[in-house]
């Protein structure tokens, strides 16, 4: 009986490191408005409840402190692996936010985004702050948590390998993340195009007109109003966004299985 609560403690220990790699680095539920301690509580209740299925497929778990030590990092880079791969499309917006921010006369200005632990351009932290909304409006955020529990039936402990197939197609998935972020900043790019071409004419035909004393606010007015009007096609492309993040969780799995 002793031998039986050992062994369910050490899996519940390897279980717990693959929740945890996922809640430090997964979008959102990575953020550090996400109290530590709720992180611990989250990572402990799902090892908890997944802990006795998993038990019951695994036979025995290393003996050796070495053995079990390395099999708890490969644990922990599954979840690390996984919410990387679902950072990929937050990093998208922040793409598109430098590239709006540069056309609209923002580049000088960025704030910072505790979610991200990064300096985030105006317009990027605004397209953020509408996918957050987005994904857990959505339920994405538990779909996180449900395809890490997949994950034991295609993975058990101590299964984790790395391709180098693998990582090219990680690589591929983050070159999609310039991609996205010249999708969702073509609205604006556009109409800041039209507005300097615009500008420049009417310098010709006007020169009296200073336009380094006018331009910044057309840029800044038609930048925030072209951002305003194409929210709503921003939240269809979330979508195509979010159920890419999902397939290339997916297709990780499938590889590191």
């Amino acid at each position: 009986m002793a031998i039986f609560e050992v062994e369910l403690f050490k899996v519940f220990v390897l279980v717990l490191m693959r929740f945890a790699g996922l809640l430090v680095s997964a979008p959102v539920l990575g953020s550090r408005n996400f109290p530590a301690i709720g992180k611990i509580g989250l990572a402990a209740l799902c090892a908890m409840l997944v802990t006795p299925n998993v038990a019951a497929l695994e036979e025995t778990t290393p003996t050796e402190p070495l053995g079990f030590a390395v099999m708890g990092a490969g644990e922990l880079l599954i979840g690390l692996m996984m919410g990387f791969v679902m950072t990929i499309a937050f990093g998208a917006i922040q793409v598109a936010g430098q590239l709006m921010d540069m056309q609209s006369g923002f580049g000088m200005m960025n704030v910072f985004n505790p979610a991200m632990e990064t300096q985030f351009p105006i317009f990027g932290f605004y397209f953020f702050i509408i996918a957050v909304l987005y994904l857990l409006v959505t339920d994405a955020h538990h779909l996180m948590l449900l395809h890490l529990v997949r994950t034991f039936e295609k993975i058990p402990l101590g299964g984790f390998v790395v391709r180098p197939a693998l990582l090219f197609h990680v690589g591929k998935w983050g070159s999609a993340m310039f991609w996205d972020g010249l999708i969702i900043a073509a609205p604006v790019a556009g109409a800041m195009l039209l507005a300097y071409i615009t500008m420049g004419l009417m310098g010709r035909v006007v020169p009296q007109i200073h336009l380094f004393v006018v331009g910044f606010p057309v840029t800044i007015t038609v930048g925030l109003l072209m951002a305003a009007l194409v929210t709503r096609l921003y939240i269809g492309v979330l979508d195509g966004m979010f159920d890419r993040m999902f397939d290339n969780v997916a297709g990780l799995v499938r590889g590191m299985a």
